[in-house]
C-alpha cells in the first residue's frame, strides 16, 4: 500500500488524537457557548428584576430566585472558602450575584438540553431549564416572567 493511501487510512485516528488533546474553553468543565452575560442578565431580570436587594422569599433566594433543591441539584455551589454543609451557605451564595450565576451555570451544565426542540441549545432553552427544571424543561415560558425575559432579550 502506498504512503498516500496509508495517510488516508489513518487520518481519522490522527484527527481524534489531535482533537482530544485540544482544550475547550469552559467555566467549570463543560463549555456552554450560548450561556452568556446577556442570558444571565435576562434570566435575572425576569426572575426578580435583578435587584441587588433580592433576598430569600418563600424558600427562593437571590436575584435568580433559586430554591434549595435547585442549589443541591447544581452541586451545592458556595462562596469562596465557604463550606456547603454550613447552615446559611446556600442563602449566602444564592444572594450573591456572582455566586448565584455559578449555581445557574452548574445547573445548566448538568441539564443542558434542547428544551423547545428547535435544534439549538440557546438562552431560551437555558431559561426553560431554569424555570421548569431539568427533567421537565419542555414547559413553555409564560406570564409575567416570559414577558420580562423576552423584553430583556430584545433590548440587548
Amino acid at each position: 500500500m502506498s504512503r498516500f493511501w496509508l495517510f488516508f487510512a489513518y487520518a481519522p485516528i490522527f484527527m481524534v488524537l489531535i482533537l482530544s488533546l485540544a482544550p475547550l474553553p469552559s467555566a467549570h468543565g463543560v463549555f456552554l457557548s450560548n450561556l452568556n452575560d446577556t442570558c444571565f442578565r435576562c434570566i435575572c431580570e425576569a426572575s426578580t428584576g435583578c435587584s441587588a436587594q433580592a433576598d430569600c422569599r418563600q424558600s427562593y433566594c437571590g436575584p435568580f430566585s433559586i430554591s434549595r433543591a435547585y442549589w443541591m441539584d447544581a452541586g451545592r455551589v458556595v462562596l469562596p472558602n465557604d463550606d456547603p454543609t454550613r447552615w446559611g451557605s446556600f442563602e449566602d451564595c444564592a444572594n450573591d450575584y456572582e455566586c448565584a450565576t455559578n449555581i445557574v451555570n452548574q445547573y445548566m451544565e448538568k441539564y443542558g438540553t434542547d428544551c423547545n426542540s428547535d435544534g439549538l441549545v440557546d438562552c431560551i432553552d437555558y431559561t426553560m431549564l431554569h424555570v421548569n427544571g431539568g427533567p421537565r424543561c419542555q414547559g413553555a415560558l409564560g406570564g409575567a416572567f416570559a414577558s420580562k425575559f423576552f423584553q430583556c432579550l430584545r433590548s440587548k
